[in-house]
């Protein structure tokens, strides 16, 4: 392990301590959007646009969190998307979280009707049942950023070993797996994400690969992205909202 790795896992002073809510652990996968922004010069009424929407259809019981991420240096078109966003769903059964979301009287379909919903253009949604997580920090730090890589083939055991080395660099506190429930357009099977506290989160993952003395194999994985964002909004469902409970089938 390079000195660089030796003093991430220390007292980096890089990294933020952070009050900020984890992960439930109830979560049982997330959903997963990749977006670009039609009009770059309306990029803040973009992001106003998503806040609105994600506050309005994160809901305890279903939706715990979502975050939203940006790419700076990507192209910002459909094979290299700018923004990605991620939501926790806490549903026994992950595949009923979004239909009862997307079905629901309360989605709020007024918000299409705003015209800055037309500055958002998709590129990848799909929904992911998790398939195992890892954390070094139980403090849980600050997340500042997050990489991200999808792909197909392979199985999950591949990437335990892939998240296992990773996090050992001390440069990523958390890692997760995922694998498709359903997407479009033909979403990659497997998602993978590993969380940092960084304040540089952009190079975080190329520094980790760098410093790892053995990479872990990758048989049968083919790799169709990896990229790193940084993370640009973060919200948490209400306690006090409504609870959709109710509206899913049972367990």
């Amino acid at each position: 392990m390079t000195n660089d790795l030796v003093a991430a896992k220390g007292e980096d002073p890089t990294v933020r301590p952070s009050p900020e809510w984890p992960h439930p652990r109830e979560r049982t996968g997330v959903r997963f959007v990749l977006t670009n922004v039609t009009d770059p010069s309306h990029a803040d009424d973009y992001s106003a646009w998503y806040d609105d929407y994600e506050n309005a259809i994160i809901r305890p019981g279903v939706l715990a969190n979502a975050f939203r991420f940006e790419n700076p240096n990507a192209a910002g078109n459909e094979t290299d998307p700018r923004f990605a966003a991620i939501y926790d769903l806490v549903t026994p059964d992950p595949a009923t979280a979004w239909p009862a979301t997307e079905n629901s009287p309360d989605y709020p379909t007024h918000l299409f009707a705003d015209p800055r919903s037309k500055l958002v253009a998709s590129a990848l949604r799909g929904s992911y049942a998790m398939t195992g997580s890892m954390e070094t920090d139980k403090d849980h730090r600050a997340l500042t950023g997050a990489h991200m890589i999808l792909s197909d083939g392979g199985n999950d055991a591949v990437r335990e070993q892939r998240a296992a080395a990773v996090l050992d660099t001390g440069l990523f506190h958390a890692a997760s797996r995922f694998r498709i429930i359903e997407g479009s357009p033909e979403p990659p099977a497997w998602l993978e994400v590993f969380e940092t506290a960084l304040q540089d989160p952009l190079s975080a993952y190329s520094r980790a690969c760098n410093g790892l003395a053995l990479r872990p194999r990758a048989d049968g994985v083919r790799q169709r992205s990896s990229r790193s964002f940084a993370l640009v909004a973060a919200h948490q469902a209400d306690p006090q909202a409504c609870d959709w409970t109710g509206l899913l089938p049972a367990a």
